[in-house]
């Protein structure tokens, strides 16, 4: 019987596999777009703050990842007021893959560009109910040893740092919990999913409470949803579309997983992201196809950040 992978091979296999899908969906098949380059500044950001916390120097989560996406916001081309910090340039900046401008979420553009950091007490941008706060957050759930309300706190407020409408930030929670549910507690996926489900309620969430459940019950098809999703629609599709892929035999389950976005194209690209980061939590690094891997644009930095995070929580 295959051993369960560990939390190494989880994180990389988490956040690895968010790029192959994203890339799927892609005219090249090759390269990935926003939905991971935020997704690996929140690792970054987090990073951070585990630094230096590690060095026993209190840090400011929150405060760290809003740098964290200033700096992706400068290798976008834009930059904010001067009355915004200037934060330093980390190894993630320097990256030529994090430089490429691929059809970024408007709001998460201009809400950075502002210049101020949103809170849920201040919120920016408090009629978006999109995804652009979604699509970076599966990280937090890769952190282990943080009690649940922590985890889903961080989740909630590193998505008001750009999008201030509930609709945009529970789906944001939710996500974290999900990949904590089956990276972390190592939970089968339907049975996460049923878990995430009593936490959307507990959020005030209980339209998305109600489609969660029932995709445990009826997965339906496996075609990903046209465009024009909000946060809740989109992360629904993400997990109907994994829980629809899924196989005992990890690599089987992932390469479903690519066929199904591949054929969907772009504009299905945050959800196939987001599917391919619970896929990746749940199977780990050694179920996602090598092939696919070597001719992923920027494949070593998706790894190298990984690493970084794993060595930062003793992983």
């Amino acid at each position: 019987m295959t051993q369960p992978p560990e939390l190494r091979s989880r994180i990389a296999g988490s956040l690895l596999g968010g790029a192959l899908a994203e890339a799927s969906t892609a005219t090249s098949g090759r390269s990935f777009a926003d939905a991971t380059q935020l997704a690996l500044y929140t690792v970054d950001g987090l990073t951070e703050a585990l630094e230096w916390a590690n060095d026993g120097v209190a840090a400011d989560e929150t405060a760290c990842l809003w740098l964290a996406y200033l700096r992706w916001l400068r290798t976008q081309g834009e930059a904010p007021p001067s009355s915004a910090p200037a934060p330093p340039s980390r190894w993630l900046d320097q990256q030529e893959v994090m430089r490429q401008r691929r059809n970024p979420d408007p709001t998460n553009l201009s809400s950075l560009a502002g210049g101020q950091m949103g809170s849920r007490q201040r919120p920016l941008a408090s009629a978006d109910d999109g995804p652009g706060a979604l699509q970076r957050s599966a990280p937090f759930g890769l952190l282990p040893n943080v009690p649940a309300a922590m985890m889903e706190r961080l989740a909630l407020d590193a998505a008001a740092i750009t999008h201030g409408h509930p609709d945009a930030q529970h789906p944001s929670a939710v996500l974290a919990g999900l990949v904590h549910e089956i990276a972390i507690r190592k939970q089968p996926l339907p049975d996460a999913v049923r878990t995430v489900a009593a936490q959307a309620e507990a959020l005030g969430a209980g339209s998305l409470a109600t489609d969660l459940r029932a995709l445990v019950t009826d997965t339906g098809s496996d075609d990903l949803e046209p465009p024009g999703q909000n946060a809740s629609q989109t992360l629904c599709t993400a997990i109907r579309l994994a829980l629809t892929t899924a196989h005992d035999d990890g690599a089987a389950s992932f390469s479903a997983l690519l066929t199904t976005a591949a054929a969907s194209g772009e504009s299905s690209r945050v959800a196939a992201a987001l599917a391919g980061n619970i896929v990746g939590a749940v199977h780990g690094i050694d179920a996602l196809p090598q092939g696919a891997i070597d001719t992923l644009e920027g494949a070593d930095v998706v790894v190298e950040m990984a690493s970084r995070l794993a060595a930062s929580i003793g992983a």
